[in-house]
C-alpha cells in the first residue's frame, strides 16, 4: 500500500484518455459522528450508485462477503425519476473471490460513472471489482467485473425510495436471466452473467449512521439520527468470469451523449492551465479538472431535452431555481470548455417558453408552487448566454417574457407568485430559496421571518424579499443594456418597469454603510435587518447600479461578520475563507429545518461573495476560497462533489479528530448541483470574463 493511502489521503489522477480518477482510503472518519466519511458516487443519467469507501463485510454460509458500507438509506443503486418517482433498486452489491479465503480492502478508485474497489487476498494477489453505471435510451445497467471467479451477493431494496413500506420479493430464472420483482415498485430488474444460483434467504438489519442527514443533541453531543432498515439478500450468484449485470428499465429518453468529447475538452483545459499557471501544484490542477469532469454527471431528461438535476439521492429531480443558479455559475464552463452552445440555447429557450405559457415557473419547472426567484435568474442566464452566442432571439424572447411579467405583476393575479406594489416585488416569504415552513404553536411559520413577527403578520402575507427584487432589477438592467448595445430600441415598458424597481429598491433597501435588509413588509413597515448572504447576493447583483467600489468598501465590515474559515486538509496546511453564513443569527449547530437557513454555510452563495471580492481586488482571498472549496471536494463527503450545506462546528463533538474538527461540518446531501460552481475557477485561472 502506498504511503498516501496509509495516511488517509486522496490522490486525483489523470489517465491517458482523461478519465479523471480519485484514489482514496477505506478508513472511516469518526469526526463529528462520521460526518466527514468519504463516499463513492458514480452517476450517469437516470442512474447513480453510491457507497461509503469503508468496507463493511457480511458473514454468510458461503464465506465473508465484501462491499462498501451505506451511511444513508439513499445510498446503493437509485433509478429515476421514472414517472416522477425515485426508485431504490439495490442497497449494495457484495462479492468475494471464489479462489481466495480472505480479502483485505486497500483503497477505492472512483471515476465519473465507475469505481474500482481494490483488495488483496491471503496470497498477496489483487482482487479488483470494477463497478459501472450506464444509462441508455430505455434501459440502464449496474455492471460489475472482477476478472476472477466471483460470488456476487446483490442486496435488494427495490421500492419507491420515498416510501417506508418494507417490500416483498419474487425471484425466478428464465433462460439464464434472473428476474426480480418487488411489491414496492412496478419495475422488474434482470440480472445476467452468472452460471449458478445459491439460495441464502438472508435478511440484514442495516443501520444507516447518517440517516437523512438530520441531527440531534444527546447530553450536549451532536449526533446524527440513525435509520434502521431491513434489506434482503435471498440469493448469491456465482460467476466463473467474475461478471454480473443488473438491467433496470428506464423511460424512453435521448441522452445528451458527449462522453467521448469530455476527455478531449479536459485535455485542452489541462494544457491551458499549465501554460497560464506553471506554478500551480499538480494536485490543484487535477482537482480543478476533477470538478469540471464531475459537473458533467448532472443531467436527466426534461421533456425532450436534458437538464441538470438538483443533486444526488433525494435531490434527483429538476428543481428550477437550483437549475438556474447552476447554469448562471457554470455558463462559461458549459459554453467555452465543453462547447455546449446548442444545448444551452435549446434549454434556456424552452424554459422561457414554459414560463411564458404558465405565467411563471414552479418548483419543479411546471409543478409545485410558483417560485419568486426563478424568473429573474432565467433572464440573467439568457443574457449571459447571449453574451457568448450573440443570438438576438434570446434578447427578444427575454423581452417578451418580461413584458408579460410586468403586465401581470400589476394585476391581482400576479406572475410566478409575485405582485408589483409601490416599486417592490412582493411574494410569499417562503417562495424564494429560503423556503422552510416550521410548525410553531400550531402555525406553519416561514423560518425566513423573524419570530418576533408572529402575531404581527400572517405567514401567508406577501413580503418584499431583497434577493428577488435585486435579481429582477439586475436582469432588467442587463436586458436593456444589451438592446442598447445592438442599437435596437427595447420596449418602453421595460424602462418603466426598471424605473419602478429602482425607486422601490432605493426607498426600501438601500443603506449607505451596511447590507440591505433582507425582508420587508411594506404594509406595516416591518423590516428584517439581519446580516445575511441574501444581502451579499443583492450587492453583487446591483454592482453596476447602486454599489460602486467605494460603497462596497463601506459595506465590507458587515460582510466580514458573515465569513467562515476552514483549514486545508489535502491541498496545504493553511486556513482561509471558505464561504459565508446564510444569516447571522444565534449560533447553533445544524440539527434540522429550524437551522437549515441559519448560521450555516451554503456553497451556492459563494460565487456572489467572490464577485464582491473582485470589486475590492482581493485576489489572494479569492484564491483561498477557490482552493478551500476544492479541498473540501477531495477530502470529505462524496469525493469529487460538493455538499449541500455545512454546519458550524458547534456543540460537543462526540469523536473529535483534532486537526480539522474546527472546520465547517458537511451535512445533508453530499452532491448538490448549485454547490458545484466551476466558472469562478475558469475566470480566475484563465482570466475569462463572463461578458
Amino acid at each position: 500500500m502506498s504511503i498516501w493511502l496509509m495516511r488517509g489521503m486522496v490522490e486525483v489522477r489523470i489517465t491517458e484518455d482523461y478519465a479523471i480518477s480519485c484514489d482514496f482510503d477505506v478508513v472511516e472518519d469518526s469526526d463529528w459522528d462520521y460526518a466527514r466519511n468519504k463516499h463513492v458516487l458514480i452517476r450517469e443519467g437516470l442512474l447513480e450508485y453510491s457507497t461509503s469507501s469503508f468496507d463493511a463485510p457480511v458473514q454468510t454460509r458461503l464465506g465473508v462477503m465484501h462491499g462498501g458500507n451505506r451511511d444513508l438509506p439513499w445510498q446503493g443503486l437509485l433509478a429515476g425519476p421514472i414517472n416522477n418517482i425515485l426508485y431504490k433498486v439495490i442497497d449494495a452489491l457484495y462479492y468475494r473471490a471464489l479462489d481466495a479465503e480472505s480479502l483485505k480492502p486497500l483503497f477505492v478508485s472512483s471515476r465519473r460513472n465507475s469505481a474500482s474497489y481494490v483488495y488483496i487476498d491471503e496470497n498477496n494477489e489483487y482482487y479488483i471489482v470494477d463497478v459501472f453505471v450506464e444509462a441508455g435510451r430505455s434501459q440502464g445497467f449496474l455492471s460489475a467485473y472482477s476478472g476472477r471467479p466471483t460470488i456476487f451477493l446483490p442486496i435488494f431494496d427495490l421500492r419507491n425510495a420515498e416510501s417506508k413500506v418494507q417490500p416483498n420479493y419474487t425471484l425466478y430464472e428464465k433462460n439464464g436471466v434472473l428476474i426480480v420483482e418487488s411489491t414496492g415498485a412496478p419495475i422488474k430488474i434482470e440480472i445476467t452473467g452468472f452460471e449458478r444460483i445459491v439460495n441464502l434467504n438472508l435478511t440484514l438489519e442495516w443501520i444507516y449512521k447518517l440517516g437523512d442527514g438530520f441531527r440531534r443533541l444527546d447530553d450536549g453531543k451532536v449526533l446524527f439520527i440513525k435509520h434502521a432498515w431491513r434489506v434482503r439478500a435471498p440469493i448469491a450468484l456465482i460467476s466463473a468470469k467474475g461478471i454480473l449485470r443488473v438491467r433496470v428499465p428506464l423511460p424512453e429518453n435521448i441522452p445528451l451523449d458527449i462522453r467521448d468529447e469530455i476527455g478531449s475538452n479536459l485535455k485542452r483545459l489541462h494544457l491551458a492551465l499549465r501554460e497560464h499557471h506553471p506554478e500551480l501544484p499538480p494536485k490543484i490542477v487535477n482537482a480543478v479538472l476533477l470538478r469540471l469532469d464531475r459537473l458533467m454527471s448532472f443531467g436527466i431528461p426534461l421533456d425532450s431535452l436534458f437538464a441538470p438535476e438538483a443533486g444526488s439521492m433525494w435531490f434527483r429531480r429538476i428543481w428550477v431555481r437550483d437549475l438556474l443558479e447552476g447554469l448562471r455559475w457554470n455558463m462559461l464552463t458549459y459554453a467555452e470548455i465543453f462547447g455546449l452552445f446548442g444545448w444551452l440555447n435549446n434549454l434556456v429557450r424552452r424554459l422561457m417558453k414554459v414560463a411564458y405559457e404558465n405565467n411563471g415557473l414552479r418548483i419543479f419547472v411546471k409543478s409545485g408552487d410558483y417560485v419568486s426567484d426563478a424568473i429573474p435568474q432565467l433572464i440573467n442566464v439568457a443574457t449571459l448566454l447571449y453574451e457568448r452566442t450573440h443570438k438576438r432571439i434570446l434578447l427578444r424572447e427575454s423581452a417578451k417574457l418580461m413584458l408579460k411579467a410586468y403586465k401581470m405583476l400589476r394585476s391581482e393575479e400576479g406572475f410566478s407568485g409575485c405582485n408589483l406594489h409601490n416599486g417592490l416585488i412582493i411574494c410569499k416569504a417562503y417562495s424564494s430559496w429560503i423556503d422552510v415552513l416550521y410548525p410553531i404553536n400550531g402555525l406553519k411559520w416561514p423560518t425566513r421571518l423573524p419570530l418576533e413577527w408572529i402575531g404581527r403578520v400572517s405567514p401567508e402575507d406577501k413580503f418584499a424579499l431583497v434577493e428577488v427584487n435585486s435579481l429582477l432589477l439586475e436582469s432588467l438592467n442587463r436586458l436593456i443594456g444589451h438592446f442598447r448595445e445592438i442599437e435596437e430600441k427595447p420596449p418602453k415598458e421595460l424602462y418603466e418597469f426598471r424605473d419602478e424597481l429602482l425607486y422601490g429598491y432605493e426607498k426600501w433597501f438601500l443603506r449607505d454603510e451596511s447590507l440591505p435588509p433582507i425582508t420587508i413588509d411594506p404594509v406595516s413597515g416591518l423590516r428584517d435587518d439581519t446580516k445575511s448572504s441574501l444581502g451579499v447576493v443583492s450587492v453583487t447583483s446591483l454592482k453596476d447600479i447602486f454599489y460602486d467600489e467605494r460603497k462596497i468598501m463601506k459595506i465590507w465590515g458587515d460582510i466580514e461578520h458573515l465569513l467562515v474559515r476552514r483549514k486545508l486538509v489535502e491541498l496545504g496546511n493553511g486556513c482561509g475563507i471558505f464561504g459565508l453564513l446564510v444569516r447571522k443569527v444565534d449560533e447553533k449547530p445544524y440539527l434540522g429545518d429550524l437551522e437549515y437557513h441559519g448560521t450555516v454555510v451554503w456553497p451556492r452563495d459563494t460565487p456572489y461573495l467572490i464577485e464582491i471580492m473582485k470589486s475590492l481586488s482581493m485576489e489572494k482571498e479569492i484564491y483561498d476560497i477557490l482552493i478551500n472549496n476544492l479541498d473540501h471536494m477531495i477530502s470529505e463527503g462524496a469525493i469529487g462533489y460538493v455538499n449541500e450545506l455545512f454546519s458550524l462546528p458547534l456543540g460537543e463533538n462526540p469523536s473529535p479528530a483534532k486537526r480539522y474538527s474546527s472546520n465547517p461540518v458537511p451535512v445533508k446531501n453530499f452532491a448538490q448541483y448549485w454547490s458545484h460552481w466551476c466558472d469562478p475557477y475558469i475566470q480566475y485561472f484563465l482570466e475569462y470574463e463572463v461578458a
